[in-house]
């Protein structure tokens, strides 16, 4: 990857989380600092969402790809158009030309955080622990972190009035600094989530999941 900028404009944001805290405030802001911004969301999230800001400014992830997301939010983000508009390099021309082949956007931002697998595994059941397993957000983070060159990653709400407060000062920009920062701060949010699953598979019998699901 070449010509790494600094800053980094913020047009079009990601955003997909189930902890919703302070989510309003942060798109009106975003909004207000930059009027042109694109806010495309899970489902979930675009519901939350689509009073706070214009319609002009937000868009249903689905919408955006074309698939419905799958029956109790299963599959939402796993789409080339998502990750090929967060890992793209707009300097290599042969990606630049996937992404307008493929009618992608690129991703200036990403805000996700995850399914709460931890507090779902301290009870008995398996099924509720099983079911709150992110996937989408994984990868989310996976991709963004990866690229962190380019695309900011926020998965605390924590971080939001840091962010816009840069912005604000960058005209409507994110810094490299700050974008190592946040993947540092992502990745060991996914560190930490990874390490719980683990944990919780690492304790599991067969002869549990045999009598929770009534195996025969």
């Amino acid at each position: 990857m070449t010509n790494i900028k600094d800053s980094v404009k913020i047009s079009n944001a990601l955003i997909s989380c189930h902890d919703k805290t302070g989510l309003k405030y942060f798109v009106s802001e975003l909004v207000k600092i930059n009027p042109n911004v694109r806010i495309y969301c899970s489902s979930g999230t675009y519901n939350e969402l689509r009073k706070a800001v214009a319609a002009a400014n937000i868009v249903e992830i689905s919408e955006y790809t074309g698939v419905k997301e799958m029956p109790a939010g299963l599959v939402k983000t796993l789409h080339p158009k998502i990750h090929s508009g967060i890992l793209a390099d707009l300097s290599d021309e042969q990606q630049r030309k996937y992404l307008d082949e493929s009618g992608a956007v690129a991703f200036d931002l990403v805000v996700v955080n995850l399914y709460p697998f931890a507090s779902a595994a301290e009870g008995k059941s398996i099924e509720k622990a099983r079911t709150n397993i992110d996937v989408g957000g994984v990868s989310l983070i996976e991709s963004v972190a990866k690229n962190f060159l380019r695309v900011a990653v926020v998965v605390s709400p924590v971080d939001y009035e840091k962010v816009l407060e840069e912005m604000k000062k960058n005209n409507g920009s994110c810094g490299i600094d700050t974008r190592i920062r946040l993947a540092k701060e992502a990745t060991d949010y996914l560190s930490a989530y990874i390490g719980n699953i683990g944990g919780y598979y690492n304790k599991l019998t067969a002869a549990a999941v045999k009598k929770e699901y009534k195996v025969e």
